[in-house]
């Protein structure tokens, strides 16, 4: 009887497969934590495969997402490596997804509510803009031409005067 073959793990490792194409691109584990947004430590680690500083394989599986991402290598790959390692086969899910139901359009329970409010509010500001009494500006009251009596006699002035008080004459 020939014995079935198992697919193999992976002998690759994570860390050195990172470590090998930082080194290729000519960048320090300095410049790589800058651009991740990790410690120093944090990188190093990754690079030995001393997983047991990060808080659990959910991080470090992000880690190597995106340090893999940021040298332009395959993500999967390199998560597929450590998942090999770990001893996690591709039997067990790596990481549950995550599905949340989308929200109707209309929004949450209480959207119902607020649109009524909003409405009533709309309506009230617009009945209290249409009932509200015109301004009345103050128009320039005209009164008949004066008469004015001077030393020669009686003359008479055309203009008149106005609610701010200012005399025309002509």
């Amino acid at each position: 009887m020939v014995p079935e073959e198992q697919p193999k793990a992976d002998p690759r490792s994570p860390g050195l497969l990172l470590k090998n194409a930082r080194e290729a691109a000519g960048l320090s584990i300095d410049q790589v934590a800058d651009k991740l947004h990790l410690l120093k430590s944090v990188v190093s680690s990754l690079e030995k495969d001393c997983y047991d500083r990060i808080r659990g394989d959910t991080f470090a599986r992000g880690y190597l997402r995106n340090y893999a991402r940021l040298l332009g290598m395959d993500a999967d790959d390199i998560v597929g490596c450590f998942n090999a390692k770990a001893g996690r086969g591709s039997s067990v899910r790596a990481e549950p997804k995550v599905v949340r139901r989308r929200e109707p359009l209309g929004g949450g329970p209480g959207a119902g509510r607020v649109g009524m409010v909003a409405a009533l509010l709309a309506l009230s500001g617009l009945f209290l803009f249409q009932t509200r009494e015109p301004v009345v500006e103050r128009a320039a009251v005209t009164e008949p031409p004066l008469t004015v009596e001077t030393a020669r006699g009686e003359r008479t002035l055309a203009g008149s005067v106005s609610a701010i008080g200012s005399f025309d004459a002509n």
